[in-house]
């Protein structure tokens, strides 16, 4: 039967796209292009594929991992290699940069980096660059460790802070509640409110970065337990304290 003249017959739905692997963690991406903060669910990523949550998992083993090969492409999507013939500092400042800039441009990946407890192995393959910078700089065993856990969780941090509340919106939120400190926490904090104010999130972050690299250009500093070790005066053995008194 054909349609009445001047009727558009109605349009069958066309099949969803074939699954993959490759292509539930493009529909993935899409979504963090069209709304960069909200959070990704397996819900949100089935409905753009237009299939129930289930068939996702015919290609994942579960939920940490389909989030992991999500996490894996967003870090690496726009980043810049690494430029192997950089001299360490300029590796580092890459590295510190590229991340932060990924983090703020995707902030629903921030929750993933540690999802229920669970460090994701698509952030620590991203931060195994960070150890190879490090091994560069001549660090290595407890100072490495050190270093590259107060790197990567400083750039982590900032990028969380900053997602939540930007640097300017941070100045203009303690602007307002000035009112409601202590007469002395008001005193001190108005002197640093004014350079607080010039400065935007970029700026912050550069020294942040200058920063890291002059403590690392300084020297590791010591752990705590070597500093008093190095602090106490040397026992003198049993024999030699007799003659060392003062007669």
């Amino acid at each position: 039967m054909r349609p009445a003249a001047g009727r558009t017959p109605p349009r069958r739905a066309g099949r969803p796209p074939r699954l993959s692997r490759d292509a539930i963690v493009g529909a993935a991406l899409a979504l963090l292009d069209a709304s960069p903060a909200a959070p990704l669910t397996v819900a949100r990523i089935a409905a753009a594929l237009r299939v129930v949550p289930a068939a996702l998992y015919r290609h994942f083993a579960g939920l940490d991992e389909l989030l992991d090969a999500v996490l894996a492409e967003a870090l690496r999507r726009g980043v810049p290699a690494i430029r192997s013939r950089a001299a360490w500092p300029a590796q580092l400042r890459e590295w510190m940069a590229s991340q932060r800039a990924q983090l703020l441009r995707y902030p629903a990946i921030l929750p993933l980096l540690g999802r229920r407890g669970r460090t994701s192995p698509a952030w620590l393959d991203a931060a195994a660059g960070l150890v190879a910078i490090l091994e560069r700089a001549g660090l290595r065993g407890g100072e490495l460790a050190r270093a590259h856990l107060w790197i990567a969780e400083t750039t982590v941090g900032i990028a969380m802070q900053e997602a939540s509340l930007s640097l300017p919106e941070q100045v203009r939120s303690a602007r307002a509640s000035l009112a409601r400190v202590s007469p002395e926490g008001r005193a001190r904090l108005a002197a640093i409110v004014p350079h607080l104010a010039a400065l935007d999130g970029d700026a912050f972050f550069d020294f942040v970065v200058e920063r890291t690299l002059a403590a690392l250009g300084a020297g590791a500093p010591l752990a705590p337990a070597q500093r008093r070790r190095r602090s106490r005066p040397r026992a003198l053995p049993r024999g030699r304290r007799a003659a060392a008194r003062p007669r």
